[in-house]
């Protein structure tokens, strides 16, 4: 069959001796790794592993530039299979985000033509004589501290890997100090991963609007880059910071569910480990051990269980001006939930670098409690306002000074025209379900006991408030 060249997107690929470098449209993007890291794998892995990422990386460019598909030549991806499922749970959130109707993102995305070369494709995997060693996907947010955190209590010696997107490059400098002191503190391995290839994130370099399309195949991606370092430190285990707050979904508009994280819920979480185990033999596995907890809970067990990891908490993509001084912009909905988790546990936020006290009138807009305008992903869906509704009441009373926080007291659905006895029940059934633990199917089943044991022993310190 012919096809007009015009009429679909051109990725070519190559690997050298220190990454990936993917050419789309005739101008080439790369991944950088370590080279010892990256040449211990032979020509067959090396093409395995740019075989999938140069497919997740740009199977829905075709959406955004308006093209009927993609011409690879690169051989079918082993695992392109994965891709379809992770895109597709993940189109109606992003329709949704985007203003879009949701049968017409999975049309188009149906409709789409990948075409590869004709060679059989790699059918690759290897095992090896797993260490008691774990790869984290490590942001420095609360869910990879905490998960730090516990692969330490587990005696896990923890591989820190960081990704540099291009969309993230001002939030880095605060981050590469971040590792540093984590290596020198606690003498923690870590390695940082310039992925410029995360440039086709972000739709306004080829003159389009802003989309929330293409990152459902995100965490997918992050595990094919993460193979390399996997396979050389004998790594028994890929950790992501996947908590329970990813599995909510709501009904859209046209009816069909949507879940903003669909990648990482532990439904796909587990999907991913029977990958990984298919790659490595069954010598690793994927998992999230934050899983069982909500985000409150996240912060809690993190705060009160390990202090001396808490204190490098940052959760900004530091992109406005503030953020130059600041690894907290106090500008967006990621800081403003922080400050209220923070504030909920009787944290002064000051203490981690908040210079802007965000309980006031024109911080109202980042919160979705109050149904703030400028809200993005997970906080735009509206799924937190619940807990954010017992967040700002619990930090009322750690608080009482803060008029602001008091004044919104008298609208809580915990204090209202009903009787004390079952506005006392309603706050117990709030406070029981967000700072407590939930039963979880993504964590590997020979650390569940443990992890589940570390969690309850921290969260039943205090009481309730």
């Amino acid at each position: 069959m012919l096809y007009r060249m015009e009429d679909y997107l051109d990725v070519r690929t190559r690997c050298s001796e220190d990454s990936i470098q993917i050419k789309v449209d005739g101008e080439t993007y790369k991944i950088a790794y370590p080279t010892t890291i990256w040449r211990q794998l032979g020509d067959d892995a090396r093409r395995f592993i740019a075989d999938h990422i140069a497919f997740l990386a740009t199977n829905y460019l075709p959406l955004l530039l308006g093209r009927k598909g993609a011409i690879y030549d690169t051989k079918l991806p082993m695992f392109e299979c994965f891709s379809f499922k992770s895109m597709m749970y993940d189109l109606p959130s992003s329709a949704i985000l985007d203003d879009k109707e949701t049968t017409q993102y999975l049309r188009d995305f149906f409709n789409l033509d990948f075409v590869f070369e004709s060679d059989d494709p790699i059918v690759w995997n290897r095992g090896f004589t797993p260490e008691k060693r774990a790869i984290i996907s490590f942001t420095s947010g609360k869910d990879s501290l905490l998960t730090l955190a516990v692969c330490r209590e587990l005696e896990l010696e923890p591989i820190l890997i960081n990704v540099v997107e291009p969309s993230n490059t001002h939030e880095h400098k605060y981050k590469s100090e971040i590792l540093q002191s984590l290596n020198e503190e606690f003498g923690i391995k870590y390695h940082v991963v310039q992925n410029d290839i995360g440039i086709f994130h972000d739709s306004t370099r080829f003159g389009l609007e802003e989309t929330s399309l293409g990152w459902g195949n995100q965490l997918l991606y992050y595990l094919f880059l993460y193979l390399p370092f996997v396979y050389h430190y004998k790594a028994r285990y890929l950790f992501f910071g996947n908590e329970l707050s990813c599995d909510k979904e709501i009904v859209g508009p046209q009816s069909f569910r949507a879940n903003f994280c669909y990648d990482q819920s532990s439904h796909w979480t587990r999907q991913m480990d029977m990958l990984l185990r298919n790659v490595t033999l069954g010598s690793s596995r994927v998992g999230s051990l934050v899983g069982p907890l909500n985000e409150l809970a996240v912060m809690k067990c993190l705060h009160e269980g390990f202090p001396q990891l808490a204190k490098y908490q940052m959760s900004c993509f530091c992109d406005v001006p503030s953020a130059e001084t600041h690894r907290w912009c106090c500008s967006c909905s990621k800081c403003a939930r922080n400050y209220a988790f923070l504030a909920a546990l009787g944290i002064d936020p000051k203490r981690l670098g908040f210079w802007r006290d965000m309980f006031s009138e024109d911080c109202l807009k980042f919160f979705p409690l109050f149904d703030g305008q400028e809200t993005f992903g997970f906080d735009k869906s509206g799924l937190g306002r619940d807990e954010q509704q017992l967040a700002f009441f619990l930090a009322s009373m750690h608080f009482p000074e803060n008029e602001f926080l008091q004044n919104l007291l008298k609208r809580s659905k915990y204090i209202c025209e009903q009787d004390e006895k079952d506005i006392s029940g309603i706050f117990k059934e709030d406070y029981s379900h967000y700072l407590a633990t939930h039963d979880y199917q993504a964590i590997p089943k020979e650390l569940r006991d443990r992890v589940y044991q570390i969690y309850s022993d921290i969260l039943s310190r205090n009481g309730m408030v």
